[in-house]
Parts: C-alpha cells; sequence; structure tokens
C-alpha cells in the first residue's frame, strides 16, 4: 500500500506526517509493505521543508533536510492507494479532483502551522504522531 500524505503546501505538516509515518514503518512495521510519501495542493517544486518543521522533527530524530515539495500531479495520484489528508477542506479538494472517497482518510483537523512559532509546529507534531499512528494501524501496520 502506498500512502500520499498531503496537505497545502508541502512544506510543513505533509513531510513531517511522511517522516513520521516513515519512521513508525521501518521501526514497529517494515514488512508491512507500507510506502509513503507527500505532497501539496498548492505549492510548486523544489521548496524545502520550513525550518521550523525541519527542527521540532530533529528533536524526536526525524531528519526532513533532504524533504523537497512537489505538488499534487496524475503520476502521484496514479500509484497512490490512500491520500491522508490534513483537513475536510483537503478532502473536497481531492473529491472536486476526481478522487475517490474510498481512497480518502482524513487524518483530523490538522491546524496548518506556516508562520508560526515552534510551541505551534510542535503542537501540529505532536498531533501527526498520534493521527499517523492511528491510520498506520487501520492500514495494517503493527505500532
Amino acid at each position: 500500500m502506498h500512502i500520499t500524505f498531503i496537505c497545502t503546501g508541502n512544506t510543513c505538516r505533509s513531510p513531517m506526517a511522511e517522516g513520521i509515518a516513515r519512521r513508525m514503518i521501518r521501526e514497529n512495521c517494515p514488512d508491512s509493505g507500507i510506502t509513503v510519501a507527500s505532497a501539496g495542493l498548492a505549492t510548486y517544486n523544489g521548496a524545502p521543508a520550513s525550518q521550523h518543521a525541519i527542527d521540532v522533527c530533529g528533536e524526536i530524530g526525524i531528519d526532513l533536510t533532504n524533504h523537497r515539495s512537489q505538488r499534487l500531479n496524475p503520476e502521484i495520484a496514479e500509484k497512490t492507494d490512500l491520500f491522508a489528508v490534513m483537513t475536510e477542506s483537503h478532502r473536497r479538494i481531492l473529491l472536486q479532483c476526481g478522487i475517490p472517497d474510498d481512497k480518502i482518510a482524513v487524518l483530523g483537523d490538522i491546524s496548518d502551522p506556516y508562520g508560526g512559532d515552534e510551541d505551534e509546529y510542535r503542537a501540529c507534531r505532536d498531533q501527526l504522531l498520534h493521527e499517523v499512528d492511528g491510520l498506520l494501524k487501520r492500514c495494517g501496520g503493527k505500532n
């Protein structure tokens, strides 16, 4: 199963979710067959993760320094089995793009920390830790 985490800019929430999921899969269910990526709905290709996202994920041993943003495109959509979105509005956008509802999981109302301080990014990271863990359990990962 291939999961693509989706947010708006692919520089904060979805890269953090991708990094968290990669670590959880590597540590807890490496043979699950689950792979992950991330993309944004309104971004350009090649932007790095925000510095606060890099910093707060680094605090828990997740390295986002090599992340580069990518816009959701037909090639990504084709290889994705499940889109994990941050908000209900992201789900609605995917539905308008023709993505079937049964291929979309809303992680929760994960607020966008963009422009906020490190405490806002930590709160987002901690919420993602919880939500990604639950998602992987539902997808067959043994977290």
